[in-house]
């Protein structure tokens, strides 16, 4: 007889998963010839034995009852795998969520209830669970505070499921002060944030959360008070995009300041007072973006030449016509870091000689720069391409034909 056709297919789907994985196969006369799709306790307990830090694989088992699932989450391996089972209530969940291992796999399961979701949560692992499933118990249970966390935990951090983007129509703050706790990625529907913040500020209460849900994408956010700065500086992770704020204060930007990441980016910035930039400037991380300026006066552009961790461009700048753009220019020229225009368009002759005083100062090629008359009623003097900026035009075009 073939030694294969003696194994049940419960015992063959094992065979075949751990001889593939180089482990001996387990023995037939471990279980019933007869009932091959069901576990006794102590066959769990044996099976767990024998496997002890390595996979179970039981997708041949159908059935389960809540002795045995108790048995089988003492199994001291890496992976439980129980694909064959169809449905499972909330005392099985309850049991098997007591597995410590690295993976529980459910992925045969055909339907599932809140309650048993919630149990399967408790699962400290990464717990697989097909999408169908998963759709049909966000469309019946609605995301609350109570469900928010054990949602994020089923279905992996994957709030943004197509049938999410239908039933999930608001968020409160206690249900996004819930899912705050969720430790992993997580991926909420981008019109359900947009009409939060629509309808609510952020507020000091939940600032932190937001932070922690977007992973400090807080781009919807369009104004900010100190005391939400404060609270938001508490935020542990390591960026801040605050790309939609479009007023800053010197009040706010100081509590702003206080954020212990490494980047903070305030691009949707269009203008920033002196006093507004050195507050924003004591931010000790070392990236401060602030690419949305389209005007800067002389005293910020001193503040920003001083400060060490502005990236030092300026694509929004585009054009120096306010009377003190010479003094601007010679500011920015001071900077003994990166200081780059790439859309300047206009520009007097005494204020694109202030600029290239700083000799690696980006700027566009000069043939292509309208030369304005001086912004501080002054005659306008010629402007004379030095022989080093000329050398590196030539160079700039022979690149940009070569490209």
């Amino acid at each position: 007889m073939n030694m294969l056709a003696r194994f049940s297919p419960l015992v063959f789907a094992l065979f075949v998963s751990e001889f593939s994985l180089g482990f001996p196969p387990v023995k037939a006369d471990e279980f019933p010839k007869e009932t091959n799709k069901s576990l006794t306790p102590e066959q769990a307990r044996k099976l767990a034995k024998e496997f002890e830090g390595r996979g179970l694989f039981l997708d041949g088992l159908t059935t389960l009852d809540a002795d045995t699932a108790e048995a089988l989450a003492e199994f001291k391996g890496k992976m439980l795998y129980l694909n064959g089972l169809t449905t499972l209530d909330t005392a099985k969940a309850k049991a098997l969520a007591k597995f410590e291992g690295d993976e529980l796999s459910l992925h045969g399961l055909t339907t599932l209830d809140a309650a048993t979701a919630k149990a399967l949560a408790e699962f400290k692992g990464e717990l697989t669970l097909p999408d169908t499933v998963l759709k049909q118990l966000f469309a019946k249970n609605p995301l609350t505070p109570e469900t928010a966390l054990a949602w994020a935990v089923v279905s992996k951090g994957n709030l943004s499921l197509d049938v999410l983007r239908e039933h999930v129509t608001a968020l409160d703050a206690d249900t996004v002060k819930a899912l705050a706790e969720f430790k992993g990625d997580l991926f909420l529907p981008d019109k359900v944030v947009k009409a939060f913040f629509a309808k609510n500020p952020l507020a000091p209460e939940t600032a932190v959360a937001w932070a922690t849900l977007s992973g400090g994408n807080l781009s919807h956010v369009t104004t900010l008070d100190a005391a939400t700065s404060k609270a938001l500086a508490e935020f542990k992770g390591s960026e801040l995009y605050l790309t939609g704020l479009t007023t800053l204060d010197a009040d706010t930007a100081k509590a702003l300041a206080e954020f212990k990441g490494n980047w903070l980016d305030l691009s949707a910035l269009t203008t920033l007072d002196a006093a507004t930039a050195k507050a924003v400037a004591e931010f000790k991380g070392g990236n401060l973006i602030l690419e949305g300026l389209t005007t800067v006066d002389t005293d910020t552009a001193k503040v920003l030449a001083a400060a060490w961790n502005w990236n030092g461009r300026l694509p929004g700048l585009t054009a120096f016509e306010a009377p003190d753009s010479i003094a601007v220019a010679q500011a920015l020229a001071a900077r003994e870091g990166r200081v780059a225009l790439p859309n300047l368009k206009k520009v007097s002759p005494k204020t694109l000689t202030a600029l290239i005083e700083k000799e690696d100062v980006e700027i566009p090629l000069i043939e292509t720069l309208e030369l304005i008359q001086e912004p501080d009623g002054s005659p306008n003097d010629d402007f004379v391409i030095p022989e080093w900026l000329e050398e590196r035009e030539k160079e700039r075009r022979a690149a940009q034909a070569a490209e």
